[in-house]
């Protein structure tokens, strides 16, 4: 598979580091599969189901980001439902927010409103950023505490997840 992702495409975890990504059969790195669910061409545990994924993915959430474990779970299984293992397709994803671009209509335009294939609606119309001043720290402080609400963590917990997650975008790689 040529194309890339920011995520595990059957875990959702962020890939990050060269180390984060799972081998293909001949020994290459996967472009879209974690380490932890994919090595030598195959996945690690071929009995996995989307269920099982999501609970480990739960309690790992819970545990790192001090999330109710109901709220993790909510929280990986919306997320992990659209990857490619689970869906079999790869949704893009916004490289300022990470949004899921599922459909036309989540999608950014052009300057000839044509759409963007990197940018959702809500960042990015008529070729150009909504925020165009927006810095990787400002958009964090300015989710983070949406975050943390709607998961209810602590703050700095929810700015850490949006720093995790986002830090792979390439709006934001330096």
């Amino acid at each position: 598979m040529s194309e890339k992702s920011n995520v595990c495409q059957s875990c959702g975890m962020p890939l990050l580091k060269g180390e984060d990504f799972g081998t293909e059969e001949d020994g290459s790195t996967s472009s879209i599969y974690c380490s932890y669910c994919y090595q030598q061409g195959s996945f690690t545990d071929k009995n996995a189901s989307f269920e099982g994924i999501a609970e480990h993915g739960a309690q790992i959430m819970s545990q790192m980001y001090g999330m109710p474990i109901e709220k993790a779970r909510t929280f990986v299984i919306d997320h992990i439902k659209t990857l490619y293992r689970w869906s079999g397709r790869i949704a893009p994803s916004c490289q300022s927010c990470g949004m899921a671009l599922f459909s036309d209509t989540d999608a950014g335009t052009e300057h000839d409103g044509t759409l963007s294939s990197l940018y959702c609606t809500y960042c990015y119309q008529n070729g150009e950023f909504t925020e165009p001043d927006l810095t990787h720290d400002t958009m964090i402080k300015k989710y983070a505490p949406i975050l943390a609400n709607q998961l209810e963590v602590p703050s700095d917990k929810a700015e850490e997840m949006v720093r995790v997650f986002t830090s792979g975008l390439s709006r934001w790689k330096n």
